[in-house]
């Protein structure tokens, strides 16, 4: 088998014509006899030796705004009373949950203290009342919500002493689907 190829006839018709280079002469085969010597490589600069640890990660600003998925689990009537209410006042959901979340910041301690437990003490033991039971199922509600929005939602959880964040939501966005003054036709 011969390692140069032939020259291509002329197509007619073609004005331009051109002759292709011949491929590259190929590698020997790896077989039993010795390699031949090789040139000696080019001497790169010295470099410092590579380390095993990953490369560290430069620290986020702190002006920086990330977008962070957040999943709320929240009673299925009020995850469609919410689609529904961001549909009519043609908002986004996590705009419609912030405004709820301002709105009832006022009345949280009280909402709140309304959804929480009750203990009752029976002689030398203490006993918490248990919570009535919820017909409607739960939801899941997931938002993308700035993080420094989340933050905020988060210290309103440990200053509230709300019992998750998926239950402040709750509280505050019943509060604000159900105040008359939030209500826009």
């Amino acid at each position: 088998m011969s390692t140069e190829r032939t020259p291509l006839t002329a197509v007619a018709g073609l004005s331009h014509t051109s002759q292709l280079p011949a491929p590259p002469a190929r590698r020997p085969q790896a077989s039993s006899q010795a390699a031949p010597e090789r040139p000696p490589a080019k001497v790169a600069p010295e470099r410092a030796p590579a380390t095993t640890d990953p490369p560290a990660k430069r620290p986020v600003s702190s002006t920086a705004s990330t977008v962070r998925n957040v999943t709320l689990s929240l009673p299925a009537s009020l995850v469609a009373q919410v689609r529904a209410r961001a549909r009519q006042d043609r908002t986004s959901q996590p705009d419609l949950l912030l405004d709820a979340l301002t709105a009832a910041e006022p009345h949280l301690p009280r909402l709140l203290a309304a959804t929480a437990p009750h203990e009752t003490t029976e002689g030398p033991f203490m006993r918490r009342t248990p919570r009535p039971e919820n017909p409607d199922p739960v939801s899941t509600f997931s938002l993308r919500l700035l993080s420094p929005n989340l933050d905020v939602i988060d210290s309103m959880v440990d200053k509230y002493e709300a019992d998750s964040r998926s239950a402040l939501c709750a509280v505050a966005l019943r509060h604000y689907l159900h105040t008359p003054d939030s209500q826009q036709s």
